[in-house]
């Protein structure tokens, strides 16, 4: 098994890291992919794969970095986001870009992510008009740094409206500028109609994660989607240590846990989870270049 998307320095993982991690590969899994969200997370996602074999990681800056305001997380940097003067935005970007690009360029780096736009906050807060178009200045300026050194991308995309996929179809309009960058659109979401645009897309491939096994129907909208994606475009993940899977929801995820995922997808395309295990695992390997 490969998780393809989890956050290993997550401090809900703390002091057991070493724990999960032995776990893990005592349970047949074969590697897992650290992912950053900030510059101070991604040199975190680093130091994690550095310390263990077959641990990789992927740096970048989450869209909700560039929200600013009173709902800015305490690790992302303050004066980046679309609320400071635009003058001072620019510069930090330019800074942190720089530092991203420092890290990428470590053996243990294979993508940069994840980045990408995210339309959707807990409670009334709505993510606003210029909190969006800054949101893309950063997702293309990070897509623009994973093409000069030849990485490919991991994005994070989360609409406000699930049904018309809003945030999916701003993504597809500009991941279709790049046919030359590979990306791989993680805990995938997207409805009918956007997964077709991305389908047309030879360069996109898709990850799916625990939420997968919270569908009560195989013919919602997920369900649907997954049966449409053919399994050579497919990567299984857990977003560890979050949205963890049936029948452990409500727990701490954990990296062994992507398993149920396989189960899930085999399930909907009437295949053997071993068969799906098998295919992501190539997939996922030949995506961000690793080693068996």
């Amino acid at each position: 098994m490969i998780d393809a998307h989890i956050h290993l320095h997550d401090k809900k993982y703390g002091d057991e890291c070493g724990d999960v991690v032995a776990a893990f590969f005592d349970h047949g899994g074969e590697s897992m992919i650290n992912i950053g969200t900030s510059v101070r997370e991604s040199q975190q996602a680093l130091d994690v794969a550095k310390k263990y074999e077959n641990i990789y990681a992927v740096v970048g800056m989450h869209p909700h970095v560039f929200n600013g305001g009173p709902k800015r997380d305490a690790e992302w940097a303050e004066g980046m986001g679309a609320d400071s003067l635009e003058d001072v935005r620019m510069q930090n970007l330019k800074r942190s870009v720089e530092e991203i690009e420092g890290m990428a360029t470590e053996k243990k780096v294979v993508a940069i992510g994840e980045i990408g736009l995210d339309y959707f906050l807990p409670g009334e807060v709505v993510v606003s008009t210029a909190q969006k178009k800054w949101q893309r200045t950063g997702f293309v300026v990070q897509i623009a740094l994973a093409r000069k050194i030849g990485l490919p991308v991991v994005v994070h995309c989360r609409p406000l409206d699930v049904a018309a996929s809003d945030a999916y179809v701003d993504c597809a309009r500009i991941i279709a500028d790049y046919p030359d960058v590979r990306f791989v659109v993680h805990c995938y979401m997207g409805n009918v109609s956007v997964t077709k645009e991305f389908l047309d897309m030879d360069n996109v491939t898709f990850s799916f994660t625990g939420n997968v096994t919270y569908s009560k129907s195989d013919d919602d909208q997920m369900s649907q989607v997954i049966k449409m994606i053919p399994l050579d475009r497919v990567m299984i993940e857990t977003d560890g240590p979050y949205l963890t899977p049936a029948p452990h929801r409500g727990k701490r995820n954990d990296p062994r846990y992507v398993q149920y995922v396989a189960r899930r997808i085999a399930d909907l395309k009437d295949v053997s989870a071993e068969k799906i295990i098998e295919s992501t695992a190539k997939t996922t390997r030949a995506f961000f270049s690793l080693q068996k």
